[in-house]
């Protein structure tokens, strides 16, 4: 598998380190996912790859281009990010703010010409009777279901993702990783995503990034460690937390001692 994304020796902060040493490869229809407590460092870490972070010292590179020599624009080609918090003009349907993806890499407005694609992702994501409701009337869940349909529209190489599930329903949770992890292999792209559920980490992702005070600490490949493992290398983030799979289901579930 070819790399799309990587990471080396990164740096980066406002005053003090915030991430600290970090590398990290993403490759071809792979998604990766970041563990951690609060305030590790894992928001910090997608915005400094994304440009929205200021850079201290190491480099990113995306299909073997620095990310750092690129303009908003050309970065805006390779990379996509779902944040926690958008800033949304007002007064956009949410059919615009669908075609706004794709005006994030093209070069002039095209948006007569993305009618189709828009539709065909509105029922992909289950937002098409939203098309022509204003954004900013919609719940958090289907504003976040709307924000992941503009990714979609971006087709960037490599995904970011900083909590993608946030107050989403159970199912729709389920429904959003199924999502991304099927557009991720089927289109050979890459993702890195922000979760904090170690369950939908161990279901969705094909490795799992251990982060603790700015620093990868550890790394889980689901389909290649036994359950005690995996408790092992979570407890050095939640001490009490034990993982086990049921090998009928082939589905995890966890316990607190």
């Amino acid at each position: 598998m070819s790399v799309l994304l990587k990471v080396e020796h990164l740096f980066a902060g406002y005053q003090d380190y915030i991430v600290k040493d970090v590398s990290l490869t993403l490759k071809a229809g792979e998604l990766v996912g970041i563990l951690g407590r609060n305030g590790c460092g894992k928001s910090t870490l997608l915005k400094v790859i994304m440009g929205n972070c200021p850079l201290q010292k190491g480099y990113v590179q995306v299909q073997e281009r620095n990310c750092f020599e690129m303009n908003i624009k050309k970065r805006a080609g390779y990379l996509s990010m779902l944040t926690q918090r958008n800033n949304v003009i007002e007064g956009l349907s949410v059919r615009e703010m669908i075609a706004l993806g794709n005006y994030a890499s093209s070069s002039f407005f095209s948006f007569q010409d993305d009618n189709q694609t828009i539709t065909t992702l509105a029922k992909d994501y289950h937002i098409f009777s939203l098309l022509d409701q204003d954004y900013t009337t919609l719940s958090e869940g289907q504003k976040q279901l709307v924000q992941l349909s503009c990714l979609a529209m971006q087709n960037t190489p490599v995904f970011l993702l900083d909590e993608p599930d946030n107050a989403l329903d159970f199912d729709n949770r389920h429904f959003i990783f199924q999502m991304i992890q099927n557009s991720i292999m089927s289109q050979q792209k890459a993702g890195l995503v922000v979760i904090h559920d170690p369950l939908f980490a161990l279901m969705y992702c094909h490795r799992i990034l251990l982060m603790s005070e700015g620093k990868i600490i550890d790394e889980i490949i689901p389909s290649l460690q036994t359950s005690d493992e995996i408790t092992l290398k979570i407890q050095n983030l939640y001490p009490d937390i034990i993982i086990k799979k049921d090998q009928d289901l082939q589905q995890y579930y966890y316990f607190m001692k």
